[in-house]
């Protein structure tokens, strides 16, 4: 640029006019390339570029974001890490962050100081410091008993991820059978107490009728099941919540000491097993007895991140994981927002492990209550395999397709590079072929011509063959000198400049 200018100050005046206006329409040019497009709109702030003059606005944000990628394949170190550090930035955003590995909470907060907002974090460790009574946090909301038993049967869903025994018509009716008793327990202890909590729940149950004999035994009307369906008889009621206890009355007093003890040893072992993980160690302290955070929080906007990563802490931090996730998402999509209110995120890695039935439903309406979640996890088997059942792959699919961005960093199996393929589609390209005749003689092989031939055809292949997304993107570390390739993919309008799709790359140091 410096010698251009040098250039034109030996110009003739008039041809200097001529020169500056060049420099004007080259200076112009390039700040428009590198700034993002201006609008008074706040879901139009850019928040990043996946390439150049490509850029990510928060319109775009709320409408979900699904990073795929093999273990090592940088997904989390690559478009992971860029994209927490641009919505960490924005300012008023508030949200969930799910560690999924112990050291995940030192980049986080790296990320945070980075941005001015280390006070923000708000850190639940296994020292208990930060505690939310999830069963008492849905019933603040306004929540009924059906509304508790659907949060705890929910969060419990991520502690059968590993159930090698899938699902089937007879899984559906112990689901269901599970859901009935705890559903009656919980508005029997709610009329009864005015609150319900998890060892409350498990004292009522477990203290319920065994057979129709023990009615009349004064031991078990001194018990703490007999004590609560007297002070819930007792109970001022609503005609629904009256009609509700009389069915309540039916199954605890008829059906449940009558059923099969098979029957009845089933059911109440897959409770029990639910409640377990809600009265128990850790889970106990932080998720079962009093509050001092929650995710209102994240209207303020804070952040909470769940320090205790499933891979540490097993089905207790798939459980305290789960229940956040749950009722982040309830809070979201109870919220009206609008006008300049920020965005609340949910941040998820491993996904896979804390995948449950309630997020298709959530990523299909949370764009207008101004919420998202953000999905990093391997392939699409890890989803389908997380959601067990007859209807397991019918919800990996409606989670997929409510993500406007897919990131597809390298893959490990063919079948997810297919999709990520076959997300692009087709596109038809000509194909040129030729060949030379053999000579029919000595003459014409030493003096004739070559007879050649050519051929054209229209062929319609992927736009991106399925090998590029295993073989053909750069998965960081020093041999690479850290750099993370992947393929982003938009679905509905598309990139500027044409196309649904960008090669991206992504560097590790920041």
């Amino acid at each position: 640029m410096n010698d251009l200018i040098e250039e034109i100050q030996n110009l003739s005046p008039e041809e200097r006019v001529t020169g500056a206006a060049v420099i004007v329409v080259i200076v112009f040019l390039a700040r428009k390339k590198r700034t993002a497009p201006r609008s008074n709109d706040p879901l139009d702030y850019p928040l990043m570029q996946w390439t150049q003059g490509c850029f990510l606005t928060v319109r775009h944000l709320l409408a979900n974001i699904l990073i795929l990628g093999a273990t090592g394949s940088g997904k989390t170190s690559g478009s992971g890490k860029h994209l927490m550090r641009a919505i960490v930035r924005y300012p008023g955003s508030g949200g969930l962050i799910l560690a999924a590995k112990p050291e995940d909470a030192d980049d986080v907060r790296v990320i945070f100081r980075a941005a001015g907002r280390g006070d923000d974090l708000l850190v639940v460790n296994d020292d208990a410091e930060l505690r939310c009574n999830f069963i008492d946090y849905v019933r603040s909301m306004g929540g009924d008993a059906r509304e508790i038993t659907k949060a705890i049967i929910t969060i419990a869903e991520t502690l059968r991820s590993s159930d090698t025994k899938g699902g089937g018509e007879m899984g559906d009716f112990w689901d269901r059978e599970n859901a009935r008793l705890l559903g009656h327990a919980v508005l029997v202890v709610l009329l009864a107490k005015g609150n319900v909590s998890a060892p409350d729940l498990q004292r009522f149950i477990m203290t319920a009728l065994q057979n129709p004999q023990q009615v009349s035994s004064e031991q078990w009307q001194r018990c703490f099941h007999d004590q609560c369906m007297r002070a819930a008889f007792d109970a001022p009621k609503t005609r629904i919540q009256q009609h509700d206890f009389e069915l309540a009355t039916d199954f605890f007093f008829r059906e449940w000491p009558s059923m099969a003890d098979k029957t009845r040893s089933s059911i109440l072992t897959g409770v029990m097993g639910i409640l377990f993980s809600m009265n128990s160690g850790l889970s106990r302290e932080i998720c079962s007895t009093t509050t001092n955070v929650s995710p209102d929080e994240m209207l303020r906007g804070r952040w909470v991140m769940v320090n205790l990563p499933p891979s540490k802490y097993g089905d207790t931090g798939s459980f305290i994981n789960s229940g956040w996730k749950y009722l982040t998402q309830k809070m979201i999509l109870g919220r009206k927002a609008a006008g300049f209110d920020a965005p609340i995120v949910i941040w998820c890695d491993e996904f896979q492990s804390l995948v449950n039935s309630a997020d298709s439903h959530f990523l299909a309406q949370c764009r207008s209550h101004r919420g998202c979640q953000i999905m990093l996890s391997q392939s699409i088997h890890s989803l389908m395999g997380a959601l067990k059942g007859d209807t397991g792959r019918h919800h990996a699919i409606a989670l997929m397709s409510n993500t406007q961005h897919k990131v597809f960093h390298a893959i490990g199996d063919h079948e997810t590079a297919e999709f990520a393929s076959n997300l692009l589609g087709r596109e038809e390209r000509t194909k040129i072929g030729g060949s030379i005749a053999p000579a029919q003689d000595m003459w014409e092989e030493m003096f004739g011509p070559p007879k050649i031939t050519t051929s054209f055809s229209e062929q319609w292949e992927p736009v991106v063959e399925p090998g590029v997304f295993m073989n053909g993107l750069r998965t960081g570390g020093p041999q690479n000198n850290y750099q993370v390739d992947a393929i982003c993919i938009k679905t509905g309008d598309p990139f500027p400049g044409g196309g649904n799709w960008r090669f991206c790359t992504f560097d590790q140091r920041g």
